[in-house]
């Protein structure tokens, strides 16, 4: 196991880099699109359709690629854990002061409890989840992983508007 100090200096890294990239505003609903077009393949083989509900209007300011790797990360999950197929529906918000971009699966298991991470809170370097935790971390943001109340679990990333702006100036 890695020194949780070590993975939080990995992370503080990381953010600082991040913050150095030219950060733009891109369309929400079409980046998820384009990210579940190039999981297209691995969709149809395990019979897992997808849904996007998210406002045609629906822009943020982030780095592409830290927000396509996030997504993608979410939703090769989802993938996995419905071998014999399912759905991913992915949906987002937005809030006075945030947007809320949730990917909810129908897979069989659940999480043993319910978990909320911020960006004081990070995960190993080896959880396969980390380029969620790391894009959160650039925002400010939450990431809270939850069952549904009709099976499956939700994955909800929670970014705050005025940090995600902030950082893009």
């Amino acid at each position: 196991m890695s020194d949780p100090n070590e993975t939080t200096d990995q992370i503080y890294a990381f953010c600082e880099a991040a913050r150095g990239k030219t950060l733009g505003s891109l369309n929400v609903q079409d980046t998820v699109n384009h990210v579940l077009k190039t999981l297209d393949e691995q969709l149809t083989c395990h019979r897992v359709n997808s849904i996007v509900d998210i406002p045609q209007q629906l822009n943020l300011a982030t780095d592409r690629s830290l927000f396509k790797a996030a997504i993608n990360c979410l939703c090769a999950q989802a993938i996995q854990s419905m071998p014999r197929g399912g759905e991913v529906v992915i949906t987002a918000v937005a809030q006075d002061q945030a947007i809320e971009l949730e990917v909810a699966d129908s897979r069989n298991e659940y999480v043993q409890s319910p978990r909320l991470c911020g960006n004081q809170e990070f995960q190993d370097e080896t959880d396969a989840l980390h380029p969620v935790y790391q894009f959160v971390a650039i925002h400010g943001g939450l990431v809270r992983t939850q069952n549904c109340p009709e099976g499956g679990v939700a994955f909800t990333i929670h970014l705050p508007l005025v940090k995600a702006l902030r950082s893009a100036a």
